[in-house]
């Protein structure tokens, strides 16, 4: 895997170079910090474009959406969401940085792919120095590890690591470098003692699933409200869940309770392109806060089973950036 991991880098060294020439980085975190109020602009008076880096359907996709369409209610103009694939995020991510930063283009991503990517430094550009980092909006712990209903060689976790010991190298693992499913993989390699075939099918939930569901993968990673249906179904059968405990809803064990620390959350943030006016900032921080304090919000994310997570500018920065430092740790290993 650690041969796979060195070509991923180079791919996505070499393609980050090409979104982002010409752009600069500029160092010291957020500039959200002045003390200019919310009420000191007149922004918004026309239409907010969120950007996000998967296609529609999938987790991120869903809670953007419900997110633009209370914001957009409670600022008074129109939010449409954009969906921008490509490069694992990189595209949409690179064309936010590089948008005019008057306060109508956002970037809606989470913490799965930005914090690998991070740490890894796969990237040309920073998600904390070249962004302004304006708030987190909601926090999904259902990453799922899910294996077919019919394999015959397993079908629980114990039966999984079984016969991927007696099979080194063999277990089929859906990944997307630098993404939740990286730090999954080196999570379970190293508390499982298993070694795995990872293959990169697409960043996509949609590209996983069709993968996995055609046998180009074993196993799979994926947030819960996208398999559900399958799992109640009996097409699917859950190995664990990667929570610290059980989720309400999601009635399966956790991968730690099972004996292996293999946990990831997504946590889904909204940044603004940096130099956007403080005064903006604030006020798009502000109306996001009473968005995820709402009853509606609460309730529509209740039922993909992930739940309102607000954190300021600054809380968002400081408590992402230590877990950077920790996943540094993880790959180094």
């Amino acid at each position: 895997m650690k041969k796979l991991f060195s070509r991923s880098i180079a791919l996505a060294m070499s393609l980050t170079l090409l979104l982002t020439a010409g752009c600069s980085s500029s160092s010291g975190g957020n500039s959200n910090t002045s003390g200019s109020g919310a009420s000191d602009t007149d922004w918004p008076k026309e239409t907010i474009t969120m950007v996000l880096p998967y296609a529609a359907g999938g987790d991120t996709d869903t809670y953007c959406r419900q997110l633009s369409k209370l914001l957009g209610e409670e600022l008074g103009v129109n939010v449409v969401v954009v969906n921008t694939e490509g490069g694992a995020g990189v595209v949409a991510s690179s064309s936010v940085m590089t948008a005019k930063n008057d306060g109508y283009t956002a970037l809606f991503h989470h913490t799965g792919t930005m914090l690998t990517q991070e740490a890894a430094g796969s990237n040309e550009f920073s998600f904390y120095d070249d962004f302004d980092v304006v708030a987190t909006v909601a926090r999904d712990d259902t990453y799922t590890l899910i294996a077919k209903a019919d394999d015959p060689r397993f079908s629980n976790l114990e039966e999984m690591i079984a016969w991927a010991k007696a099979n080194p190298g063999q277990l089929k693992y859906s990944i997307t470098y630098y993404g939740a499913t990286h730090a999954v993989a080196t999570l379970m390699e190293q508390t499982m003692g298993i070694e795995m075939n990872c293959i990169d099918v697409g960043s996509s939930t949609a590209d996983r699933l069709t993968a996995f569901m055609a046998d180009q993968c074993d196993i799979l990673v994926v947030n819960y409200m996208n398999i559900a249906d399958y799992i109640e179904n009996g097409d699917f059968v859950v190995l664990g869940v990667c929570a610290d405990e059980r989720v309400p809803g999601v009635d399966f064990p956790t991968l730690k309770e099972q004996g292996y620390d293999v946990v990831q959350s997504k946590l889904y943030e909204v940044r603004l392109p940096k130099g956007t006016d403080p005064a903006i900032e604030e006020k798009l921080s502000a109306a996001i806060e009473k968005v995820t304090s709402s009853d509606e919000f609460a309730e529509t994310l209740a039922t993909y089973y992930a739940q309102p997570y607000y954190r300021n500018s600054e809380d968002t920065v400081s408590q992402d950036l230590a877990e950077v430092e920790e996943l540094k740790g993880l790959f180094a290993e």
